[in-house]
């Protein structure tokens, strides 16, 4: 136990920083939906402190929460993160995502869903989406599920006031496209991994898109309480000015299930 935890806040302070990605993940919130009606969620936190020739503090939380009615299903998720070093601002951004999905037949859902975010780092003023689309079960098994869904998506994205960028302030109103496959295997009973992919091209620009791919392990430690492990890599063809155009992110966090 105590090498895990070990291993976790190691690979916690060695993570990279997510400077552009677009793309936020939810479908890991969804890849085991409940098999009975009721309430249920995850509580994470991560936290990086350091003091003395490397000051930093660095502290992300979220939580999920799904809520199952007969056909329907329904996701809410919050996240925030604050980091701060030597004074200077390293991260400060908030996400928070709402989405239905309603059982047609043993094979196919219907989804809707509404998302707000703001992230200084990635230059995100305020970004808000909604859409709606089918998702198809392809394998619907208590040890391996696969799942992939298409959506229209409306998107308004307006960026911060950075000097020396001209596209300082813009505000951009895009129809995309939002395609995924989602993936569940459970490696051993306290051991699942969920992998998703997701495709966002700009409708009207096809060349405009962006990729995103996350492998996460999610150990169970206790009756509520497991350890996951997540890694990210995103694309985007057309990032704000001054970002590259992927990232990379290696997070930690601990989970509270209840």
């Amino acid at each position: 136990m105590r090498v895990v935890l070990f291993l976790g806040c190691l690979l916690v302070l060695l993570a990279p920083r997510v400077a552009g990605a677009q793309i936020v993940n939810v479908q890991g919130a969804l890849a085991k939906p409940p098999a009975e009606d009721g309430v249920s969620g995850e509580l994470s936190l991560k936290v990086n402190w350091r003091e003395g020739n490397n000051p930093i503090l660095d502290v992300g939380a979220g939580g999920s929460t799904v809520v199952r009615h007969g056909r329907w299903i329904g996701l809410a998720i919050a996240r925030g993160g604050y980091g701060k070093s030597r004074g200077v601002l390293l991260t400060r951004k908030t996400f928070e995502h709402l989405r239905a999905r309603v059982k047609l037949d043993e094979a196919w859902r219907w989804e809707a869903f509404a998302q707000h975010e703001y992230d200084q780092f990635r230059r995100l003023r305020f970004r808000a989406l909604t859409g709606t689309g089918p998702a198809y079960r392809i394998v619907d098994k208590p040890a391996f599920g696969l799942l992939a869904g298409a959506a229209y998506m409306l998107e308004v994205e307006e960026l911060d006031d950075r000097m020396g960028t001209t596209d300082a302030g813009a505000r951009t109103l895009a129809h995309r496209g939002s395609a995924y496959v989602t993936g569940h295997q459970g490696a051993n009973p306290t051991v699942d991994i969920v992998e998703t992919l997701y495709f966002q091209p700009r409708l009207d620009d096809p060349s405009d898109f962006r990729l995103l791919g996350e492998l996460a392990v999610q150990s169970k430690l206790a009756s509520r309480f497991s350890l996951r492990t997540a890694f990210t890599f995103a694309f985007d063809t057309s990032p704000p000015e001054e970002l590259v155009r992927y990232d990379t992110a290696l997070e930690v966090a601990l989970v509270m299930s209840f």
